[in-house]
């Protein structure tokens, strides 16, 4: 709202119709403040192409940050996953594994996802390290009471978690590969603010 108590359009502080001809799959973009994630999103109808396809399209082994393919695409739905590689060159979602030392978890609070329509300010709850499991690509529940009890299965097993005290209306992850074992994966969990 302005001072005179109008709405203010919003305007994206990225150029969605230039990365939407580069790429039409585009649907938001990323950043954590702190880190070195700042990306585009994209989405598909599967989980595997941007494994290894660039946001340009080209064939990359660092792939492109992408939604998960069952998540809303408008991040309207009850649970969004966004999926990017651990590179060792630090590039793509590596910082992520950096959220399970409670004090970077506490100094990097924010994550920030524009859309064309919106921006969502959103508030790290949770982080851990576990396998890939499809209980944790759920993205649709029978009921608020099933989404609030997954949300607490999903963190219970957190080394540290803030989960907001009025329940949360949708959850974020953000999943990338991790090392303790085989298969095993760093998951951020966020609300919105």
């Amino acid at each position: 709202m302005s001072r005179e108590g109008e709405a203010v359009e919003y305007e994206p502080p990225v150029d969605f119709t230039a990365l939407c001809q580069i790429n039409p799959e585009t649907i938001g973009w990323l950043t954590i403040p702190g880190t070195d994630i700042d990306y585009p999103i994209v989405q598909t109808d599967n989980n595997d192409t941007y494994l290894t396809t660039g946001f340009d399209g080209s064939i990359s082994a660092s792939g492109a940050i992408y939604l998960d393919c069952d998540s809303d695409r408008t991040l309207t739905g009850m649970h969004s996953i966004f999926y990017g590689h651990h590179m060792k060159d630090g590039s793509m979602f590596a910082d992520l594994v950096e959220f399970k030392k409670k004090d970077f978890f506490d100094s990097h609070r924010e994550i920030i996802l524009y859309t064309p329509e919106r921006e969502l300010r959103l508030r790290t709850v949770a982080a851990l390290y576990g396998n890939a499991d499809g209980e944790k690509r759920r993205t649709r529940f029978p009921s608020e009471e099933g989404f609030r009890q997954y949300i607490d299965d999903m963190t219970k097993n957190c080394a540290f978690r803030e989960l907001p005290e009025d329940s949360a209306k949708r959850l974020y992850s953000f999943v990338t590969c991790s090392y303790e074992f085989p298969d095993a994966r760093t998951i951020v969990y966020a609300v919105e603010e």
